[in-house]
C-alpha cells in the first residue's frame, strides 16, 4: 500500500490495530488466505497514524478486519479507505493502492475468493524505510508464509517487484523463500503444483489502466 510520506516509518501506534494483526498466524485482509483463490502479497499493511482517532472510521476498520468478505458485500466496496466517510487525505495511507485495485472492475461477488497478505505481520505508518523494515521483519511469520506459498494448493499468488526483491533479501538473511527462481519476469514466473505465481505492477506505482483491466480479467478467470 502507498504510505503516508509525512510520517516516519514504524509500527502503527494503535494497540487495538496491532492486536488485530497478532490474533492471526498469518494476518490477512479479505478472505482467509487458506480459502482464497487469489492472494495479493504486499510489503506491509500501511495506515495513516491517526486513523483510529476518527471513531466512525475506527469502527469500519474493525468491521473490515473481522470479516472482509462480508464488509465488501455489505458496503459494495472492498476496503474502508474507499468509503465516502473516509476522513483523511486520499493520496496517502494506503488509499491510492485501494483506488487502483478498485479500477480492476471486481465486484462483491469476487469477495470470497480474494485475500491480501503482507511480508510484515504488523500494521505500519509512514514511508517504507529499509533498516526499520528489517527490524520489524518476523522470521517466524516469513516461515509461515513460506509454508503457505509452497503448499501447492490451487491458487494464484500475485507479487509486485518490490515484494519479490525483499523476499530475495529475506532468503539471503534468513534462508526463507529459497524456491524463488533466479530470473523473474512480468506475468507468470513460477509454479508449485497447483499454485501459480505472477509478478505484477504495484497498485501504488504508475500502473496503467490497461494493466489493471488485464489483471482484473486474470483474477475473474480464477474466481
Amino acid at each position: 500500500m502507498q504510505p503516508d510520506m509525512t510520517t516516519s516509518y514504524d509500527i502503527h501506534p494503535s494497540v487495538e490495530l496491532r492486536e488485530l494483526f497478532s490474533s492471526e498466524s498469518i494476518p490477512y485482509q479479505g478472505q482467509d488466505p487458506a480459502r482464497a483463490k487469489v492472494v495479493f502479497v504486499g510489503l506491509d499493511a500501511n495506515y495513516s497514524a491517526d486513523i483510529f482517532a476518527h471513531e466512525n472510521m475506527r469502527n469500519r476498520i474493525l468491521e473490515y478486519h473481522r470479516d472482509g468478505v462480508e464488509f465488501w458485500k455489505r458496503h459494495d466496496t472492498h476496503h474502508p479507505f474507499l468509503l465516502d466517510e473516509y476522513p483523511l487525505k486520499k493520496n496517502r495511507g494506503g488509499v491510492p493502492y485501494h483506488r487502483k485495485f478498485q479500477a480492476m472492475g471486481l465486484t462483491a461477488k469476487h469477495a470470497e475468493f480474494i485475500s491480501f497478505i503482507e511480508l510484515l505481520d504488523v500494521p505500519t505508518i509512514g514511508s517504507t524505510e529499509t533498516k526499520k523494515f528489517w527490524e520489524l521483519f518476523n522470521v517466524d511469520h516469513a516461515r509461515r508464509l513460506d509454508s503457505f506459498f509452497t503448499s501447492g494448493e490451487e491458487r494464484l499468488i500475485l507479487l509486485p517487484g518490490s515484494v519479490i526483491r525483499n523476499m530475495r533479501e529475506a532468503n539471503t538473511r534468513h534462508g526463507v523463500f529459497s524456491w524463488l527462481p533466479e530470473t523473474v519476469g512480468w506475468g507468470k514466473f513460477h509454479r508449485i503444483r497447483r499454485t501459480n505465481f505472477h509478478m505484477v505492477r504495484h497498485f501504488s506505482s504508475s500502473i496503467t489502466t490497461g494493466d489493471l483491466k488485464s489483471m482484473g480479467r486474470l483474477i475473474k478467470s480464477r474466481c
